[in-house]
């Protein structure tokens, strides 16, 4: 849906020096949630989806998690999205897809740990294909410094395979960590990616998220179908498991459903203990919900939140769309405290599908932001529903954490933030 009147919000939450011991994890955040398009065959920068040089430290370690919703006014046309630091391209970070109407929106997500160069900061670029014309919508860059108040390879792990791999119907290990925690009954955000394309019509390229040691899981899964052969899937997964003091292994592993055209180009896994923050809640349901054809009418996920100061609060969540038929599309939306959250998804109603409308699709659905929360209690929901209930169209893996930037030690207030608002 298009809007005649369009506001664009940036929110920035500045990388403020800390030290061992600060109240507050160093953090950026901007989002815009306004539509931005693009009628240009080559990648241009997408207007306020950025974050500055001046919120990195050179050297230092950085969590990127990046989200969007992409499409094009055409339908039927190639559209791009990629992450850069500078003027480099985060080449994992691509992802090439197109639906099948102008109504279809596909969710970009992406993740990675990076370390921090001189001068440098973070953007998203997009293009499109001749006569088409890309839209971005709901777009957010996170960036959280691991280097000064966690501890790699104790708070949090991370591990990725750059190199090809040529996918079968066996599911082939990519990123994979290893670690026992510290402390028992802890709660770790554990994040997978994974980037892949076919070289024939027909596979379906599946991304899943595989824990064994302790336990053994293999959700959440994704699957989807490229409508050609030059598109470049993005798979991002996203659970919270509370861990014994044992060993746990988590991988991202690839495979596709048939034959052996299809290559994986990136893997990624990521693991943080979410108790090093002062509040954090999540939620977890792994079975099928069925959707309302009735807009936003199923509550997938609910949780409750209460910060103990006032916080900036990173919410995410992740659910699968389970297509069960041909043609099914979704809507989805996160609401803070009953009102959207970034604000305006119910207007918008946005249609989410990609791909070749293929009834097998399991679409991985995700969302990020960060609200600043008062001491109180907030309900944080994942709301869904599809264009029709017909073939039994389902959410599965639902996921919503929300976690303080306040760390779990006593100490300062939250940051300021500054928040711009620019109507058109």
């Amino acid at each position: 849906m298009n809007r005649q009147v369009i506001w664009a919000f940036f929110i920035v939450g500045l990388l403020l020096p800390t030290s061992a011991g600060a109240a507050v994890i160093a953090h950026a955040f901007t989002e815009v949630n306004t539509q931005q398009t693009t009628v240009s065959t080559s990648y241009v920068d997408i207007t306020g989806a950025a974050i500055t040089s001046g919120n990195f430290t050179a050297g230092k370690k950085y969590l990127l998690v990046i989200s969007a919703q992409l499409g094009d006014t055409v339908g039927n046309k190639r559209d791009y999205i990629r992450a850069l630091h500078g003027t480099t391209v985060f080449a994992e970070s691509e992802m090439i897809i197109r639906d099948v109407n102008a109504a279809q929106r596909t969710v970009y997500g992406w993740m990675t740990v990076w370390t921090a160069v001189s001068g440098e900061g973070i953007k998203l670029q997009f293009a499109t294909a001749a006569a088409g014309t890309a839209t971005a919508d709901y777009i957010t860059l996170l960036a959280i410094n691991l280097s000064d108040d966690v501890t790699e390879n104790t708070d949090w792990f991370f591990a990725e395979s750059a190199t090809n791999l040529g996918l079968t119907t066996t599911f082939q290990d990519g990123g994979a960590i290893t670690f026992t925690p510290g402390t028992a009954s802890h709660d770790w955000l554990v994040l997978s990616y994974a980037q892949s394309v076919v070289t024939a019509g027909g596979p379906f390229p599946i991304s899943r998220l595989d824990r064994s040691g302790e336990a053994t899981s293999s959700l959440p899964e994704a699957r989807r179908q490229p409508i050609g052969t030059a598109e470049i899937n993005g798979y991002p997964l996203a659970r919270v498991f509370t861990l014994a003091a044992a060993s746990n292994t988590f991988k991202e592993q690839s495979a596709l459903d048939t034959g052996t055209s299809g290559t994986r180009l990136h893997s990624a896994i990521f693991a943080l203990n979410l108790n090093k923050f002062r509040n954090h809640a999540f939620a977890y349901t792994e079975a099928d919900s069925a959707l309302s054809a009735t807009d936003y009418a199923t509550q997938l996920q609910t949780l409750s939140v209460t910060p103990d100061v006032i916080s900036d609060v990173w919410v995410g969540a992740y659910w699968g769309f389970d297509r069960n038929a041909s043609a099914r599309e979704a809507e989805f939306r996160v609401q803070l405290d009953n009102s959207d959250q970034p604000a305006g998804q119910t207007t918008s109603n946005l249609q989410f599908a990609g791909g070749n409308d293929g009834a097998a699709d399991e679409h991985p659905m995700i969302l990020h932001t960060m609200p600043n929360l008062s001491a109180a209690a907030h309900t944080i929901d994942l709301d869904a529903s599809s264009d029709s209930a017909t073939g039994a169209p389902a959410g599965q893996q639902m996921t919503l954490w929300a976690v303080t930037m306040e760390l779990a030690a006593a100490g300062a207030a939250a940051p300021q933030r500054m928040l711009l608002g620019v109507g058109q």
